[in-house]
Parts: C-alpha cells; structure tokens; sequence
C-alpha cells in the first residue's frame, strides 16, 4: 500500500513540475521562447525572450511547482523519509524530462531551489543568495547557477540529519551539472579565446 502512495506521490510530483510554465506564459504573450536564445524553457530564457518581469514569474512558479509537492509529501510521509526525497528528485527530473514536451525541458535550477527551500529554507535563501551575488559577479546565469547548487548541495550535506536528503541534494547538484555541461564548454572557450586575446 506504502509503495502504491509513493507512486501515485512520485507521479504526481513529476506531471505537476513537468508543466512547461515558461513555453505557456510565452505563448500567452505571443512568444515561442524556444526560438529565441538558448531555447531553453527555463527562466533564464524566458528573461531573454520575455523580460525580465515574465521572466521572474516564470522563475517563481519553476520553483513552486517543486517546493510544492515536496511540502506536500512532507506532510504526508513526515519529515526526513526516503519517499520525500523520491518525491523531490521527480519533481526536478518532470522540469528537465517532461512528458508534454517529448522529455525536452529545462535545466532543473529553479526546480531544485524549490526542493532545497521545502527541505531545509535557510538553505534555499543562501542558494538564491549565492546565485544574484555570482550572477553580478560574473555576468553569467550558467556559473552562478552551479555555484549556488553546489554550495546549497554541500551546505545540506553537511547539516541536515536527514541521510535521504543528503543522498538526494548529491544527485541534483549532479543532474545539473550534467545538464550544464554545454554551457561549461561554451565558459571555457571564451575564456581560452580571452586568454589568446590578450596575448
């Protein structure tokens, strides 16, 4: 029965996040943000194609349908478990692989900050911290959003009693740097074109 409420939960967090909200708010406005820039459904696309004020309320709702179901489950299952965890990385993986658009999403950045807030907030305002302070640092969505992910990840690791939550933030953090490995070639071209620059 316990596994017939964990598949429903998983299911249900994967087909909620997996609502493409950044292509929709597009559309409503008359825009395919898949044409434009990076073609990334995600908010920092949306930013590009849309503004930055479409952008930001794509990015809200990106992380409220994770921080959601997440809470939800936490309620259900209590705080700590493995089904929660299960629950999480669905609904992460339902942005970066959803079902309504042939399993071609996004990146899973603001997904994940919504799972980190549900599990731990002070984690989720750090990783959003660190990601504004690398973005104006840097100049670049892609560095700051592996900075905040993988600081959030470590800061988890390290201080939550939870071991589910652990093994779960591990493989977010992971996910996305996978899913970022096209921008990281692009980072470092540019810099090694810098580099040549200069000399």
């Amino acid at each position: 029965m316990l596994a017939d409420s964990l598949l429903a939960w998983c299911l249900f967090a994967y087909l909620v996040a997996a609502i493409p909200v950044g292509l929709l708010i597009g559309r409503l406005r008359g825009v395919d943000i898949r044409a434009i820039g990076s073609g990334n459904i995600g908010a920092t696309n949306a930013v590009r194609a849309l503004g930055k004020k479409w952008g930001a309320l794509v990015f809200l709702l990106d992380v409220l349908k994770a921080y959601l179901p997440v809470r939800l489950a936490m309620a259900g299952f209590g705080d700590g478990s493995s089904e929660v965890a299960w629950v999480g990385l669905c609904a992460t993986l339902g942005h970066i692989y959803p079902i309504y658009l042939g399993f071609r999403g996004g990146k899973g950045v603001a997904c994940a900050l919504g799972v980190f807030s549900a599990l731990m907030p002070l984690s989720g305002v750090m990783a959003l911290v660190l990601y504004i302070q690398t973005l104006v640092l840097t100049r670049t969505s892609g560095i700051g959003s592996l900075t905040a992910v993988t600081a959030t990840s470590f800061h988890i690791v390290l201080s939550s009693p939870h071991e589910p939550y652990r093994w779960l933030v591990l493989a977010l953090a992971a996910v996305i740097w996978w899913r970022h490995r096209g921008n990281l070639q692009t980072i470092i071209a540019e810099a090694k074109a810098r580099k040549a620059a200069r000399r």
